[in-house]
């Protein structure tokens, strides 16, 4: 009896220590299993879904991932291929054939009349595009330092970017309508995001923009209404059109001393925008510049200020009290404030004529002498 139940006993740790090597066995595997899926999940450069050309230009993507490192180099295949695009407008086909770049090519007329399946006929629009272009592969023969003009527009399925260190230029649209698009790591070295680059781009929440860029283009991040913080590098001179329209999240902007003048609507329809710290240097405001922007309620601007034109500030309904520093009278018209404007305090030496020039007349009963704001 006590020989059976020492038998028993055996067999049973056997048989424990057995289930523990596969249940161990088991588990690792499927943390390797979802550490892969992981990975896939996370980063991949598949660079054979990369189409680049031979200058550095990243000039589209095909695949499937949502988190992307654009690779940094590329190589090509030593023998090209036959591509073919069907569109029924060849405008659509000769926009593609230039923000490919591609050089040789022949597009066919093939509209005509067609039969479907059942035998009936109908009249289609029908253009082919035909190019040959050479496969892209890992290697080091060329460096990525452009992101082509509309490389990821419209791609509602990526949700962030890194790009390589060595990409200078983000080209127009390049990351237009990119709706899932929460985040992008831009280089250090970047100099220049062109006209709406990141346009739509409605779930990017914030952006680090390096001070080497000097120039971002009109409407670069119209419609960005995530976003809640973006800083203006120290090497921009000027705003562009638009730039930062309809960011409806942001709530405080910095304009670095570099920049001279802020151009039409630029921060138009910033509903959110409570604070704009405006530095020296600032000369020029223009035309919508703050349009609708009814959560800003004072600002405080610079010496240097000689233009404030049409609605700037027009419809900043929360916007009471303006500081203006100019050392000349500026330039202003009767809708460049908004209506509820109360207190306007201006150098006291200046004080009187400020009703005699341009659309200060306007303003004459909100007009006070900057020592008033001192004793306050």
């Amino acid at each position: 009896m006590d020989e059976n139940k020492s038998k028993s006993k055996g067999g049973l740790s056997i048989a424990i220590i057995l289930l523990a090597v596969v249940i161990g066995f088991g588990f690792v595997i499927g943390l390797t299993q979802t550490d892969a899926a992981k990975n896939m999940n996370k980063t991949d450069s598949e660079i054979s879904n990369y189409m680049f050309d031979e200058e550095g230009t990243l000039l589209s993507y095909s695949g499937d991932m949502t988190e992307l490192e654009i690779p940094a180099t590329y190589s090509f295949s030593s023998q090209a291929e036959e591509v073919q695009m069907t569109s029924s407008s060849i405008y659509t086909l000769v926009d593609r054939v230039n923000n490919l770049g591609i050089k040789n090519y022949s597009i066919e007329n093939q509209t005509g009349n067609y039969e479907d399946e059942f035998g009936n006929v109908y009249y289609q629009e029908k253009y082919v595009l035909t190019y040959e272009r050479k496969k892209v592969i890992e290697g080091d023969d060329y460096q990525v330092t452009k992101i082509g003009a509309a490389a990821f527009s419209n791609n509602t399925k990526i949700t962030s970017v890194k790009l390589p260190e060595s990409v200078t230029h983000i080209n127009s649209q390049a990351f237009m309508g990119c709706t899932r698009l929460k985040s992008i790591t831009l280089p250090e070295h970047l100099e220049r995001i062109e006209n709406s680059a990141f346009y739509n781009c409605r779930l990017l929440d914030n952006v680090e923009i390096p001070n080497t860029v000097s120039y971002i283009g009109p409407q670069a991040f119209q419609q960005c209404t995530s976003l809640k913080s973006i800083n203006i590098p120290t090497g921009i001179t000027y705003l562009t059109n638009m730039v930062f329209s309809h960011c409806t999240q942001l709530r405080e902007i910095t304009i670095p001393s570099n920049v001279r003048n802020i151009q039409s609507e630029a921060f138009y329809y910033c509903t959110n925008l409570q604070s704009v710290t405006f530095n020296e240097g600032l000369n020029y405001i223009a035309t919508g510049a703050f349009y609708n922007c009814y959560n800003l309620t004072e600002i405080v601007l610079p010496s240097t200020l000689t233009r404030i034109e049409n609605q700037a500030f027009n419809r900043c309904t929360a916007l009471t009290t303006m500081v203006l520093k100019s050392t000349t009278i500026p330039y202003v018209q009767p809708n460049s404030l908004p209506t509820t404007i109360t207190n306007i305090y201006v150098l006291d030496e200046l004080f009187a004529d400020y009703p005699n020039y341009s659309g200060w007349y306007y303003y004459e009963s909100q007009l006070r002498m900057m020592s008033e704001l001192e004793v306050a």
